[in-house]
């Protein structure tokens, strides 16, 4: 009997000492650190859109232009935004969109082009030497496409507006363009709003 009070003396004091104190004084990150998690268990990784979309638009204007615009998904092309709380990652990756503009009148084909983020940054005059103080700053890097719509003007008889809504992710910040081709194929590109 007195070996089991001493057992128990023992085991109490061996369980009381072991009370995680030293484990109370480190930070979370040290804490996950000295754990066996893999760091991707930390991580929330997000694809927007998750999967791969596509749109096509065909319309005749009544001044006779017939417009088929193609908006699909660039699965190789994304801006990623990632932020962290605490020992928690969310990684955003918010995939940029191609489109293919074709435009006829009276079976004639005027403007047949395709466009991916960097030939539409020259499109819409994008580029990386904006001062910080500019709206369209950082327009080339982080802006994705947002809409792309034909603008039935019914004043014009010899041309089609193609409307273009760039906007950069997890902000308030956005560009509307809008695209005119006349009867020749020769662009214009008028930007209307930004904030």
């Amino acid at each position: 009997m007195k070996y089991y009070f001493i057992i128990l003396v023992v085991s109490i004091a061996f369980f009381t000492s072991c009370d995680g104190k030293e484990r109370a004084y480190k930070s979370n990150d040290e804490k996950i650190n000295d754990s066996n998690l893999s760091q991707s268990y930390f991580e929330q990784v997000n694809y927007i859109p998750e999967n791969s979309f596509k749109q096509e638009i065909d319309t005749i204007l009544g001044n006779g232009f017939h417009v088929k615009i193609k908006t699909y998904t660039d699965l190789n092309n994304n801006v990623t935004f990632t932020k962290t709380q605490d020992t928690f990652k969310n990684i955003d990756h918010y995939r940029n969109f191609k489109y293919d503009l074709f435009i006829e009148k009276d079976g004639k084909v005027i403007y047949n082009e395709s466009f991916d983020k960097e030939k539409a940054n020259k499109l819409l005059g994008y580029k990386n030497d904006f001062p910080e103080e500019s709206p369209y700053h950082n327009f080339n890097d982080l802006a994705v496409l947002k809409s792309i719509e034909v603008d039935d003007e019914p004043k014009l008889k010899d041309k089609v507006l193609i409307d273009i809504v760039y906007a950069i992710p997890e902000s308030n910040r956005y560009a509307v363009h809008t695209l005119f081709i006349n009867e020749d194929g020769k662009t214009n590109v008028v930007h209307v709003e930004i904030n």
